[in-house]
């Protein structure tokens, strides 16, 4: 058990200053492309995300090995339930809005803004805010008499209920939405109907934030599972839920190394920009650049 809680230790201390460094880098080096480009508005906030979830790391390494402290547990989820809803509801809009460039280039043109963008992440942070707030019981916990106690537990029934709401909104339904023009622009990338796609530079980065989210968060709904339907408490259970968080952690470290490469497509725009014989097909994006 000392081994396991040391490699723990390790892990969550290079998922917690990788993620920092790196997506400290991204909110800066986006930030300064919100106003102009529409891409750049949803990695910013991607990188938002995972920049506010890495940051609450050492709390959710407190709230497993201390369990006396219910309201680091309580804000603990909230947070690591923020962070999927959010994610799994921007990569869902990225991978849409990707297809909207690709199947409809000339009202892309004439509608995708960064304002446009920016009104639809407002929607989306507060649709995850309910989400965390209304079944995390951080507010149950903060605002009732119960908080002065230490062993606060939140009732049963809800907590099963949370589990499953988080699987299916922050997992399953935005896969399958996901799916669907993602096979679209697979598609499109294969038949080269469209000049913005004939580079799959961008398809490879779709591709790689898509498999990244999913595979590293699905440890995670399975042993939430898992916890809800045991009997009496396992330990191999709490263990593989504890190295299942830390899972969830490098996925916000790997999400950096995407938009890194992001770098190489917007200099190859700024160079097609310059170039008066570039078709309308890059549009949007060449604009924004």
């Amino acid at each position: 058990m000392g081994f396991f809680l040391v490699l723990f230790l390790v892990l969550c201390a290079v998922a917690f200053l990788a993620g920092v460094l790196l997506n400290s880098y991204i909110l800066f080096i986006a930030g300064c492309r919100v106003e102009r480009m529409t891409s750049a508005v949803w990695f910013w906030n991607r990188a938002m995300t995972d920049f506010i979830f890495i940051v609450f790391l050492p709390l959710r390494f407190i709230s497993i090995f201390i369990l006396d402290l219910d309201w680091a547990k309580s804000l603990s989820n909230t947070v690591c339930s923020f962070h999927m809803f959010s994610s799994a509801f921007l990569l869902t809009a990225l991978s849409v809005d990707r297809c909207i460039l690709v199947a409809r280039p000339e009202w892309a043109w004439n509608h995708r803004t960064p304002q446009l963008a920016f009104l639809m992440v407002l929607g989306m942070w507060a649709l995850s805010l309910g989400f965390s707030l209304r079944y995390s019981d951080l507010l149950e916990f903060l605002f009732s008499r119960s908080r002065t106690s230490m062993h606060f537990h939140p009732d049963e029934g809800r907590v099963k209920a949370a589990i499953t709401i988080q699987f299916l909104v922050g997992f399953l339904f935005p896969l399958a939405l996901i799916l669907i023009p993602t096979f679209y622009i697979v598609l499109a990338a294969r038949t080269r109907r469209n000049r913005l796609i004939q580079s799959t530079k961008p398809l490879k980065i779709l591709l790689g934030l898509i498999p990244a989210f999913f595979l590293c968060w699905l440890p995670y709904h399975v042993f939430s599972f898992l916890q809800i339907s045991a009997k009496y408490p396992l330990p191999i259970l709490d263990m593989g839920s504890a190295f299942a968080c830390v899972l969830t952690y490098f996925n916000s470290c790997l999400n950096p190394i995407f938009y890194f490469t992001m770098e190489e497509e917007f200099l190859r725009y700024r160079q097609c920009g310059r170039n008066s014989q570039t078709t309308d097909n890059s549009g949007p994006e060449l604009a924004e650049s």
